[in-house]
C-alpha cells in the first residue's frame, strides 16, 4: 500500500526508539497494530458490502433483461393469436341462417347495394322525408 520496505521500517523503528524510550515503545506498537487491524477490518467491510452492492446491481439487471425478454415473447405470442380470433373486416358473404331463410338483404346491406324498394335500416339523418324538418 504504501511501499515500505525493511529499511525504512528499520529507520523508524530507531527514531522511535529514541524519542519514546525503551519503556514505552512496546505499548506505542501494541496500539498501532491495534489501529492497524482495525483499519484494515473497516477497509474489508467496506470492499465486502460494494462487491454485494455490486452483485446486486448484477442480479437486477439480468433481472430486468429477463423480464423483457419474457415480455417481448409473450407479446409475440399473443398478437398472432388476437389477430386470428378477431377478424379485420366483416363478412360479406350471406350467414347460413339467411341463405336457409332466403333473405338475401343481410349480405346485399353488408356490401351497401340493397335490393330495390329496401328501405335503408340505419337512421344516420342523412335520408330525406316527406315531413319538413322541425
Amino acid at each position: 500500500m504504501f511501499d515500505i520496505g525493511f529499511w525504512e521500517l528499520t529507520i523508524l523503528a530507531v527514531i522511535g526508539l529514541i524519542v519514546l524510550g525503551p519503556e514505552r515503545l512496546p505499548v506505542v506498537a501494541r496500539t498501532l497494530g491495534l489501529w492497524v487491524g482495525r483499519a484494515k477490518g473497516y477497509v474489508r467491510g467496506i470492499t465486502s458490502e460494494l462487491e454485494r452492492e455490486v452483485s446486486v446491481d448484477e442480479l437486477r439487471a439480468d433481472v430486468r433483461r429477463t423480464r423483457e425478454r419474457i415480455e417481448s415473447e409473450t407479446r409475440g405470442a399473443i398478437e398472432p393469436a388476437q389477430d386470428a380470433l378477431s377478424p379485420e373486416r366483416p363478412s360479406v358473404m350471406p350467414s347460413d341462417d339467411d341463405v336457409a331463410r332466403g333473405d338475401a338483404r343481410s349480405g346485399a346491406a353488408d356490401r351497401g347495394d340493397a335490393p330495390a324498394g329496401a328501405a335503408p335500416t340505419a337512421d344516420d339523418g342523412s335520408r330525406k322525408t316527406d315531413r319538413p324538418s322541425e
